[in-house]
């Protein structure tokens, strides 16, 4: 481990991956920290993730050592560049051992030295709470505990790449298009249709907005990914809200009492929905297809009100004032969503091939 001072008289640790341990300087008493790679270790700690074969085992190991100091081990995998410099900041009273600090310490500095160099690993090798989805084989994150990591990784190619980019322009676009249509005047947009629309607007921003947040801090721990998770199908529910809300109030713009009879049913299923969510059980990969079947029934909702116009209106106004055709198309899409994600599709047929994309 090398060692200069920056301006403000802190130690930074220039940590050599090559070598497999390294010490700070000593203290006032003589006393050193020493951060080793030792791998052996790794055996114990990654048979406790998962057993598998003793093949695969030795294979692996070849590829992993593990940070030690003061007993607290993290994984590391080792690439063909090992010899090259990383260059880590640690403060000194980081990795001085001391009384106060010495397991404080030596996590900030296993930690910092882990963030700066993870890359994406293998299935079997993540802790149980990243196993959501056992078709994707290679490409995962590994746990990152600090939100700058985990944002940082967006710009890498893994497992989530894919849902973190296309969340996130979705959001942007639907802000922009929120900005257009709510500023527009009020002779082109009434105040009421601004609102009544503007029920969408939110409940796609948050859905979007919080699954992108999801598929980003998801590695940061087990209980940040537990939290951000009930988020996410909380900001489905939204979506699935706010997309009912205009069509029941112009299909039933003429009776009022239908509409806020239906209004406040779907709000009310909407709520039963976000209590659902947050509820602990119901992140855990078991009760996927229970998720599923909540949001499908949410969107089956729909018949109800359908039926209430066909009888009532008649088939031509449930087609042409009603926009029926366009309802139909997104209860399908909906429907077809909750479909794929609960039975993994395309995953499940072609294990390892849709690992990034």
């Amino acid at each position: 481990m090398k060692g200069s001072v920056n301006e403000a008289g802190k130690c930074i640790r220039k940590f050599n991956r090559g070598h497999r341990r390294a010490f700070s300087v000593p203290n006032a008493s003589g006393d050193r920290t020493r951060i080793e790679a030792r791998e052996w270790i790794a055996k114990n700690y990654i048979a406790r993730f998962q057993p598998y074969t003793p093949e695969k085992t030795v294979d692996e190991l070849m590829k992993t050592v593990t940070y030690i100091s003061n007993g607290l081990p993290v994984m590391v995998p080792v690439s063909e560049d090992d010899d090259a410099d990383l260059t880590v900041k640690i403060n000194e009273e980081d990795v001085l051992p001391n009384e106060e600090n010495s397991k404080g310490g030596a996590r900030v500095a296993i930690r910092r030295i882990w963030e700066a160099r993870w890359k994406a690993t293998n299935f079997e090798l993540l802790p149980e709470w990243l196993q959501d989805n056992e078709y994707l084989r290679t490409g995962h994150r590994p746990p990152l505990p600090s939100f700058g990591s985990c944002f940082k990784s967006i710009f890498s190619l893994h497992t989530e790449t894919g849902n973190i980019w296309t969340h996130m322009y979705g959001c942007v676009a639907f802000i922009g298009a929120a900005a257009w249509f709510l500023t527009r005047p009020s002779t082109l947009v009434q105040s009421e249709d601004k609102i009544v629309f503007g029920t969408y607007f939110v409940g796609a921003v948050a859905c979007l907005g919080l699954s992108f947040a999801f598929h980003t801090v998801q590695c940061h721990s087990a209980g940040v990914g537990k939290l951000f998770s009930k988020l996410d199908y909380t900001g489905i529910t939204l979506l699935i809200v706010g997309s009912f809300i205009p069509w029941i109030y112009y299909g039933f713009y003429c009776r009022l009492v239908p509409m806020i009879v239906y209004l406040t049913m779907i709000s009310v299923l909407g709520v039963a929905a976000v209590i659902v969510s947050l509820w602990d059980k119901f992140a855990q990969p078991y009760y996927r297809p229970l998720r599923a079947v909540i949001f499908i029934a949410m969107g089956l909702s729909s018949v109800v009100p359908a039926l209430d116009i066909l009888i009532n209106d008649g088939i031509s106004y449930l087609l042409n004032e009603a926009s029926l055709f366009w309802f139909i198309l997104m209860g399908i899409l909906y429907i077809a969503g909750a479909v794929l994600y609960v039975t993994r599709t395309p995953e499940k047929c072609f294990p390892g091939r849709f690992d990034l994309w």
